[in-house]
């Protein structure tokens, strides 16, 4: 997948139920300036690693991820942390967006 289809499968999943229920706002994981509450058009600019982030969100929205073996094969491990985290009720920290 690339990128641009990696942000879009996220912003979908941002607004599953399950995802919504965490609370989480979308300045936590994209760029939208000073505004509060974002329409889901405006998420284009990622601030996280969208890999990392598809797999945090389908976990939350209890789904399978997508992108799970492209990062298992690049960092093994860090898709079971990530699921694990979110598991537990946490927010794992994800790496930054690659914005080279």
């Amino acid at each position: 997948m690339d990128s641009k289809a990696i942000n879009t499968r996220c912003v979908e999943l941002f607004q599953n139920p399950n995802v919504r229920l965490r609370m989480w706002n979308a300045r936590m994981f994209w760029h939208v300036g000073d505004q509060m509450n974002v329409a889901p058009a405006a998420l284009t600019d990622p601030k996280v690693d969208t890999c990392e982030l598809e797999v945090m969100l389908s976990a939350a929205a209890l789904t399978n991820s997508e992108c799970a073996a492209e990062l298992d094969k690049k960092e093994p491990g860090r898709v079971a942390f990530i699921q694990r985290q979110v598991r537990e009720g946490m927010r794992p920290l994800l790496r930054p967006a690659n914005n080279a």
